[in-house]
């Protein structure tokens, strides 16, 4: 395999590779949100697939986001092409588990040059042992059964209602589950997140309004 060799240019930073050159990257970070955003041509062009690609640069350049030990965590979660190149969506998973709100998207041009990166990762979750978490929490039917309850009577709710764990990074990060279902009066999609340990309804959020 043979590296690209280091070069300036114009509108291109200076690189071996897929390691970015710090002094020559534009990065900004949300404060309320740790949304991060670079740009500015971060790489030369790379080999192999495009989540390849996006993977070879983030594992060289772990601290691109603030927490390396985060970003190690990242797995694709899908890869899309468009008229301009192509753009990779990495999900934060923990111990085999999402993380809520964990997301970064490596947009690429049509060479794999990335050109910006930008998303967040959760590093307090670190801490957490999921599956001591899990062991003797609800299950999937009971936690099913409480988000039902708590957005209407069960006869007005339609089935079937999905769950899958998850983990919500909040102050103090939460292991999850995360239900999603529909009701019938009035017609309504919700996604509900269950704590795992204590039943406790963690947040309800109406998804049809979303986006409007």
């Amino acid at each position: 395999m043979t590296t690209p060799r280091e070069r300036r240019g114009r509108d291109t930073v200076v690189f071996k590779g897929a390691r970015i050159d710090s002094n020559r990257v534009r990065s900004k970070r949300t404060a309320e949100t740790g949304q991060v955003v670079v740009d500015g041509f971060l790489s030369g062009p790379l080999l192999g697939a495009p989540e390849k690609a996006a993977s070879l640069f983030l594992d060289a350049n772990p601290e691109l986001f603030g927490e390396p030990e985060a970003v190690r965590e990242l797995k694709v979660e899908q890869a899309r092409r468009s008229p301009a190149g192509y753009h990779v969506t990495f999900q934060q998973v923990h111990q085999g588990v999402p993380v809520e709100e964990a997301k970064v998207v490596v947009n690429m041009t049509r060479d794999k040059r990335v050109h910006s990166a930008q998303g967040r990762v959760q590093p307090a979750v670190a801490s957490l042992d999921v599956p001591t978490m899990a062991a003797n929490g609800i299950d999937q039917e009971k936690a099913i059964r409480i988000a039902q309850s708590s957005v209407a009577p069960v006869e007005k709710t339609a089935a079937p209602a999905q769950a899958e764990q998850v983990i919500l990074a909040q102050k103090t990060p939460r292991l999850a589950w995360r239900v999603t279902l529909s009701t019938s009066k009035p017609s309504a999609d919700w996604a509900v997140w269950v704590d795992v340990q204590t039943g406790e309804v963690l947040q309800r959020r109406e998804l049809s309004l979303e986006g409007k």
